[in-house]
């Protein structure tokens, strides 16, 4: 009896985890990116993040947040989120706007450049991704990541 038990409760795990869908549909892209590099490729500038530069991509939404040595631990100052798209060796993020703001305000592009970010609507090439490196590439900027 206590074998049948164990065999029906088993294979009700496996059922269990064979029916759960992966909320990660972009494969490596989805989850917490932390910034490294920033490169200005027209002024040849780059800004070395320390720590404290994220992107974050889910489903459809893409969340980039700043937060500086000011800020209590644990709370970003500067968040901004976008609809993104990944198509074969791109990435396209459209619309920026102030995360959590009420009235669905567009970001500054003033603060967006601190993200690499020089448009409201930005195409990236993606040179390179990996489980724990992506690099992603427009006319204007060349960002470097690794996996938070």
């Amino acid at each position: 009896m206590k074998r049948q038990i164990y065999k029906s409760l088993a294979l009700v795990i496996i059922i269990l985890i064979s029916s759960c869908e992966s909320y990660q549909i972009h494969g490596d892209l989805d989850g917490f990116w932390q910034v490294s590099t920033i490169e200005n490729k027209e002024t040849g500038d780059i800004t070395y993040c320390n720590g404290d530069t994220y992107y974050s991509f889910q489903r459809e939404l893409v969340l980039v947040s700043y937060t500086s040595p000011e800020t209590p631990t644990g709370q970003s100052k500067e968040n901004y989120i976008a609809y993104f798209t990944h198509e074969n060796d791109s990435i396209y993020m459209t619309d920026f706007r102030i995360y959590l703001d009420r009235n669905g305000k567009q970001a500054p592009l003033s603060e967006l450049e601190k993200f690499g970010l020089y448009e409201l609507y930005n195409t990236f090439a993606v040179e390179e991704l990996n489980r724990s490196s992506l690099v992603l590439s427009s006319e204007k900027t060349r960002i470097s990541l690794k996996k938070y």
